[in-house]
């Protein structure tokens, strides 16, 4: 499969996807009285040279696909080569700011993706951290995303990817947040929906002794798993949701009892008190915003033991604050 052919059967399925709907958000975002095409992909973003970015991406967040020595590459990036239809790369470094300030307050959007970036030479492949700045300059190419076998091509494996970042895109390229609650309710749905269908973890493959130890990343998605097991074997696999999406954000578990839903959320914090700090933000948007009753119970989830005084703290925010938060301890 060449590019044209991947960028043909990326628009042929997309339809299947909210990802399908990209420039119908485009043209929102941008106040256009029409949207320039329904496709992902057209001839004009597509290249000879193994490479395509969605129509209109050229001075955006673009979503990317392209062929690489190690596989096909599809995610988003910034191109900040300029051209003739943008010869101003700089308009570029406020969109760089907005994706910095979303890893910064909510890295686990990020954990199932890679960073690198092209100037003169590739860089190596880094995990997904803030841009720096030496990279950000004219004749940079900044990438993060995924890598497949580009012998074994899955277009839904790409269009499920494209899902999960569009509601980061929709935030980098809206700088009006009222704008972009809406737009991205209208993606996900405005109130939560419970699903079981994504199940896959950021990490899923075995672990050295040091990495389970040492990685923050693998503990989170240990404890993770570790917590969904435990529901599942108590409420049944059609009562537990795991990374469940919701307003541009991931869930990490949701248990359905009747009609009533609890909302968990991972931390590895050293301490109970450490963990709710961490979460608390987390779940009371989560369960409330905005301003509607989306979960009847908040639970923060740790390694660690509660205390007494913690445990004291938790109770004076169920009792004078009516906040049904609770505290929960896995052991792995």
């Amino acid at each position: 499969m060449n590019i044209h052919e991947l960028a043909d059967a990326i628009n042929q399925n997309s339809s299947e996807y909210q990802f399908g709907n990209l420039q119908e958000i485009r043209k929102q975002i941008k106040g256009l009285s029409k949207k320039p095409t329904s496709n992902i992909f057209t001839s004009a973003s597509i290249s000879d040279d193994g490479w395509a970015f969605h129509i209109g991406g050229r001075s955006e967040m673009q979503f990317n696909i392209g062929f690489e020595d190690d596989g096909l590459r599809y995610g988003l990036a910034f191109s900040l080569e300029p051209s003739q239809s943008l010869p101003d790369v700089t308009i570029l470094f406020p969109k760089i700011l907005r994706l910095n300030s979303i890893y910064r307050e909510r890295p686990e959007l990020f954990t199932e993706y890679k960073l690198w970036y092209w100037s003169g030479e590739r860089s190596e492949t880094l995990p997904m951290q803030e841009i720096p700045t030496e990279w950000i300059h004219s004749h940079c190419f900044i990438f993060f995303g995924r890598l497949m076998d580009d012998n074994d091509i899955d277009v839904n494996l790409i269009l499920e990817t494209f899902d999960a970042l569009l509601p980061i895109y929709i935030e980098v390229e809206s700088s009006n947040q009222t704008q972009i609650e809406e737009i991205i309710a209208g993606v996900d749905h405005a109130n939560f929906q419970f699903s079981t269908n994504a199940r896959r973890l950021p990490n899923n493959r075995s672990y050295t002794s040091v990495e389970r130890e040492t990685n923050i990343d693998i503990r989170h998605s240990m404890i993770q798993q570790a917590l969904y097991n435990k529901l599942v074997a108590i409420f049944g696999n059609e009562n537990v949701s795991l990374e469940n999406p919701f307003n541009g954000n991931k869930i990490d578990v949701v248990l359905k009892e009747g009609e009533h839903f609890t909302f968990y959320e991972v931390k590895t914090g050293n301490s109970a008190k450490s963990c709710i700090r961490q979460a608390i933000g987390q779940l009371l948007e989560y369960g409330y915003f905005p301003g509607i009753l989306n979960a009847d119970r908040i639970v923060v989830v740790g390694e660690p033991g509660i205390d007494s005084q913690t445990d004291t703290y938790i109770q004076y925010l169920r009792q004078h604050f009516s906040i049904p938060i609770y505290y929960e301890k896995v052991k792995l």
